[in-house]
């Protein structure tokens, strides 16, 4: 199965029906087409260790897709750590009316970005080369945005920390993890100051976790989704 062949077309839009995702022939077709390019520069830089067409429909647009579910529409959203666009890029082709940027370390990633922005001729979505650790220190991306999220970057209580300054006040923070979450949550070693409330650092969140399994392998997956407490 080729990835720009009308099997993987099909497969694409069944999987999303069987999660419940909505996605329009402009939003297959920009799909395919970043897919398409995504193995194709693969094969001379290194983006992704996931090429096999139907693995690419499940791990990588599938899963970033569901995360959809708990975005609102018209929301700036920040994918740090997002290496070949995993979750920004499928998310602000399902939700257009999304402000995406996109921030890696690796130049070659970034560049790789800039171009599929350009060719999907994609708007209000922009790709940042530049250490997560130092985005605080930045008055474009500290406080600024409504949602923080990133897929399997680093750990749960150090994503956190490095997210937590770049949100808006009422903004909120999604990490997406394997089925590890719950050893992750217990070794946050956090202070829990009530039933729903964690002390971590000099921050306090409170937790969301939402669980789910991918369609085809049935792998489990699970998004924290935390907000900083100020009371």
């Amino acid at each position: 199965m080729q990835i720009n062949s009308q099997q993987w077309r099909n497969l694409l839009r069944h999987q999303a029906a069987v999660c419940n995702i909505g996605l329009n022939d402009k939003a297959i077709d920009l799909t395919v087409e970043f897919a398409s390019e995504l193995i194709t520069l693969n094969k001379k830089t290194n983006l992704t260790a996931i090429t096999d067409p139907v693995e690419v429909v499940e791990k990588h647009i599938i899963d970033s897709l569901i995360v959809g579910k708990f975005i609102p529409p018209n929301l700036s959203v920040i994918d740090i750590g997002t290496g070949g666009g995993f979750p920004g890029i499928p998310l602000k082709i399902l939700m257009p009316s999304l402000s995406v940027s996109l921030v890696d370390s690796s130049r070659k990633k970034i560049n790789f970005l800039k171009y599929v922005i350009r060719i999907l001729n994609l708007q209000d979505i922009a790709a940042h080369q530049c250490r997560v650790e130092e985005l605080s220190n930045h008055s474009d991306f500290a406080g600024q945005f409504d949602v923080v999220i990133s897929r399997a970057f680093t750990s749960l209580k150090k994503f956190l920390l490095l997210a937590v300054p770049l949100i808006k006040p009422d903004g909120f923070i999604i990490a997406m993890k394997g089925k590890e979450v719950e050893k992750e949550l217990d070794d946050l070693k956090a202070k829990k100051i009530r039933a729903d409330i964690y002390q971590i650092n000099s921050h306090q969140f409170s937790f969301q976790v939402e669980k789910y399994r991918l369609p085809i392998s049935c792998d489990d997956r699970s998004l924290v989704i935390a907000k900083e407490s100020f009371t």
